[in-house]
């Protein structure tokens, strides 16, 4: 009987950090903001908006004025000639003064620069998240290298070290937007 006892005691102590974990922890280590935005962007370019979360905290982390050392700038790390050349891509965008640091401007840019790539590479995830990180044309070139890609449609080897874990790391954080929240 004390046995039972004890090991119920254990179940429900499990049971606490458990939740507590999944309710406390799991939401502030991996964030939900700019919901509104994300859902109205994401589908309007036909993105996973979980994609869209995970891009999210891995370029920025949620910082809005975030600017990284090769000077891309806003929650999705938007360079200067990405945001420019997009913006004369989207028609509510196109001729205005945008401001990279702007929520919605940043994921809106984002959003559609994200269907952009996964259109231009068919689909396929991890090429259009190496594009976003290393740049569309460069993958272009990796593509095209025999060594790189045997088909010419997916990467069988990432060279940027950087890049490469990049990939990895926000589709492994999709994964767990997907699970977490279900988006």
């Amino acid at each position: 009987m004390r046995g039972l006892k004890k090991l119920l005691t254990w179940i429900f102590l499990l049971g606490i950090v458990t939740a507590f974990g999944y309710f406390v922890v799991c939401p502030k280590l991996v964030p939900l903001a700019y919901e509104e935005e994300v859902e109205e962007y994401a589908t309007q370019y036909g993105v996973e908006p979980s994609l869209v979360y995970a891009v999210i905290l891995c370029e920025s982390g949620y910082d809005a004025q975030a600017v990284s050392h090769a000077g891309a700038k806003g929650l999705m790390q938007i360079g200067d000639d990405t945001a420019v050349w997009a913006a004369e891509q989207i028609p509510d965008l196109e001729g205005k003064n945008i401001d990279i640091f702007n929520p919605a401007t940043n994921i809106e840019i984002g959003c559609w620069y994200l269907g952009w790539l996964l259109e231009k590479f068919d689909g396929t995830l991890q090429t259009s998240l190496a594009g976003y990180n290393a740049g569309h044309n460069k993958v272009a070139q990796w593509l095209a290298d025999e060594e790189k890609s045997k088909d010419g449609l997916t990467l069988d080897e990432i060279p940027y070290a950087e890049t490469d874990r990049y990939v990895k790391k926000v589709i492994t954080m999709q994964k767990f937007y997907q699970w977490r929240y279900g988006v």
